[in-house]
């Protein structure tokens, strides 16, 4: 593969620009953002409209308190460990627009772990196709993070064919107090035996999925002419007229994405569905900022 087509450093000030503009992070840590399992609650206070986010509000305490508007206050885990879990196969060295879905992916990683390493918390990586093709505990410091952005650089290693299941099934007896997990892919290899394991890990650790999509995995182009399309890891290739099977590639594929999105909203995990054509940094920072809402976590 060729040299990847990504600038870390305009993405990573991008991406912590709209940080600050989404999650206001004078009175919201990002830290909150992975708190599902990290946080002890500790007391109630009063809701200050000048400081405070309204939906951050509990109700029920405030009901049972008419004189008062209450938010609860959390005991913050200062010592944060997010792992991320990238998949690196052929299916990911694919792009028909900017950026490769591979791309956006190394600039997407590139950006948060720069938020969390530069923050003093620590992170982790694995890549993975058919196997795990390179692994980094978590660990802190800047010199961690450009070593983890020189891997998602490297073109050698991006190939094979990816294997979550085998992958998490590895992983599961590895990672150590992690805080949260980030898994990067496309989810197009996604049978039922990926399904029960990904389960099993995300009983076990927090669990955010990004699911990176091209938008011919979503749609075939309009074109009435026939086309030879290949099989990336046989091979094998067939002609065939995009607009004759539109109909039923698209089906297909929204079936698809809606097996993996059942799978993580019953388990009460997030998934975020990006697409290389669109703002991705702006969809994961919109994300994030809903995740602060959702856990309602306020200032110590």
């Amino acid at each position: 593969m060729k040299k990847l087509n990504v600038d870390f450093p305009k993405a990573i000030s991008r991406f912590e620009s709209i940080m600050k503009t989404q999650l206001l992070i004078r009175t919201v840590y990002y830290k909150r953002i992975f708190g599902g399992k990290g946080f002890e609650f500790d007391s109630y206070r009063n809701y200050s409209p000048e400081n405070d986010d309204a939906s951050l509000i509990d109700w029920k305490a405030t009901m049972r308190n008419p004189h008062k508007v209450l938010i609860r206050q959390y005991l913050e885990e200062r010592d944060l460990k997010i792992f991320f879990i990238v998949d690196v196969g052929d299916n990911m060295v694919f792009g028909s627009g900017e950026k490769l879905k591979n791309e956006a992916t190394a600039e997407l990683v590139s950006s948060l772990s720069h938020l969390i390493l530069g923050s003093g918390d620590s992170a982790g990586m694995a890549l993975y196709s058919d196997r795990v093709v390179k692994l980094f505990p978590a660990s802190g410091g800047m010199e961690h993070f450009h070593s983890i952005i020189r891997a998602l650089a490297n073109p050698d290693y991006y190939s094979g064919k990816s294997d979550l299941k085998k992958t998490l099934k590895f992983l599961l007896p590895v990672l150590k107090g992690i805080s949260a997990v980030f898994i990067i892919s496309d989810f197009i290899n996604f049978d039922d035996e990926t399904i029960k394991i990904l389960k099993t890990f995300m009983r076990k650790f927090e669990t955010i999925g990004l699911m990176i999509r091209d938008p011919v995995d979503l749609t075939m182009p309009d074109l009435d002419n026939e086309v030879i399309i290949e099989d990336i890891y046989t091979g094998e290739q067939k002609i065939v007229n995009p607009k004759m099977i539109k109909r039923d590639y698209e089906k297909y594929t929204l079936e698809q994405v809606s097996k993996v999105d059942e799978v993580f909203t019953k388990t009460g995990s997030d998934l975020l569905e990006l697409h290389t054509d669109k703002d991705f940094l702006l969809e994961l920072a919109t994300l994030l900022k809903s995740r602060v809402k959702k856990r309602k976590f306020v200032n110590s």
